[in-house]
């Protein structure tokens, strides 16, 4: 592992990712020439923005995505790592990968994905994008973080990745064929996108889909109505089921799609499922109240009580309800030539 040390060393280099610039780790040279460029976009960047008693990522960014970036919420995102690599069997991916070169997580997060990656692939360059610099400090030498939106054009070249690995982004982006567009360009020929999420969609344990709010399950509720947010601002969280048929348009061959039982509670009778479901029920709940404050407030509305007592009922709900999600898994190759479109 590499220390990158200090924190004023570790958000300065974060600010010359951003400014387009690469650095090596603590051992590069950097002008101060470039100082005035780098204060300017520090201050920008580094400024994050806070509502509801939660803090979000910059405004420096023209994408408004909805959920906040602190510690609470790093924790949240770190605990649903956990929840994917159960429903993966212990595996960071899905996609039959071989000693991939390069790299790319899209919308790292805390990084957790993208370190664990670089320890298990040493020989792999591994590169994490966010809008949040919220990366830690120490990494392995072979990972990088990058302060990106990845709607905006990449800048990246073509053919470059091996593997570009996308998680839990759905109600992301509003412009989906856009970023698998640029995703398709920088793969290289032969080489792998992955996409790993929730569905967003509501099962009861008799496999009954919950599509309409029921007043006596507020669970149903409140999902209808972030989704129906969601959708209004144009970041839809209802990605998962289509992702397939957009690879493929943007291009993908051999397009793989695979789902997985996601409990939300201990009360399946198998042993697996029921470990899942118990992080599953603290992964839900961690999550009711940042996923509906700012969708429910900006997008339909409602007053910050009104989220709040929502978010209480479904907590009284969940552990006398029987749920679950999918998890999707999909993945996608380039082809090696024309001939395979």
């Amino acid at each position: 592992m590499c220390q990158v040390p200090g924190t004023g060393d570790w958000i300065f280099q974060q600010v010359v990712q951003f400014a387009g610039l690469d650095y090596g780790g603590s051992d590069s040279a950097i002008s101060t020439g470039e100082s005035t460029a780098t204060t300017s976009i520090s201050s920008s960047v580094f400024e994050f923005t806070y509502a509801n008693g939660r803090r979000y990522h910059s405004d420096r960014f023209r994408t408004e995505y909805f959920m906040p970036n602190d510690e609470n919420e790093q924790a949240r995102l770190d605990l649903y790592h956990h929840i994917f690599l159960q429903l993966l069997s212990g595996k960071l991916c899905f996609a039959p990968l071989n000693k991939p070169q390069r790299v790319l997580d899209v919308g790292t997060g805390t990084g957790i994905w993208a370190i664990e990656f670089a320890d298990d692939n040493p020989q792999a360059e591994v590169i994490g994008t966010d809008i949040s610099p919220i990366q830690p400090s120490w990494v392995p030498p072979n990972c990088k973080f990058e302060v990106d939106d990845m709607e905006e054009p990449w800048t990246y070249d073509d053919d470059y990745f091996d593997y570009i690995h996308m998680r839990c982004l759905s109600g992301s982006f509003c412009d989906w064929e856009s970023v698998l567009r640029n995703a398709y360009d920088a793969t290289k020929p032969g080489g792998y996108l992955e996409f790993q999420d929730y569905g967003c969609e509501l099962f009861t344990a008799d496999g009954v889909p919950q599509t309409m709010p029921d007043p006596k399950r507020p669970f149903t509720c409140w999902l209808y109505h972030i989704v129906r947010a969601a959708e209004k601002i144009g970041r839809p969280l209802v990605i998962a089921r289509s992702m397939k048929e957009l690879m493929e348009r943007a291009g993908f061959v051999d397009v793989i799609e695979s789902t997985a039982i996601w409990p939300i509670g201990a009360w399946p009778k198998d042993k697996g499922l029921k470990e899942i479901g118990k992080w599953g029920a603290l992964g839900i709940t961690d999550s009711l109240y940042p996923f509906a404050v700012r969708l429910l407030t900006k997008g339909l509305g409602w007053s910050k009580d009104e989220v709040i007592k929502l978010c209480g009922e479904v907590e009284n709900e969940l552990p006398k309800s029987k749920y679950y999600f999918h998890g999707w898994f999909v993945y996608g190759r380039k082809p090696e030539n024309s001939t395979e479109y």
